[in-house]
């Protein structure tokens, strides 16, 4: 698998959200990708922080409560 960055999914097109979703699951590589979305979104670096949740809002996913 390629490493996916936060700045991958953020040039993807939002068309192709949902079959990225999907073939990074059949793949089994969204867990790991959301882990580390994750960990840099808690992560002590705020440009990382700003960059993990901007790809997890891109993704459609509630990055805070």
């Amino acid at each position: 698998m390629d490493r996916i960055e936060p700045e991958d999914i953020l040039a993807m097109s939002t068309d192709n959200v949902a079959s990225f979703i999907r073939e990074q699951a059949s793949a089994r590589n969204l867990s790991p990708l959301m882990r580390k979305l994750n960990k840099d979104l808690m992560g002590g670096d705020p440009s990382a922080s700003e960059l993990a949740a901007r790809a997890l809002r891109h993704l459609g996913f509630v990055d805070r409560p």
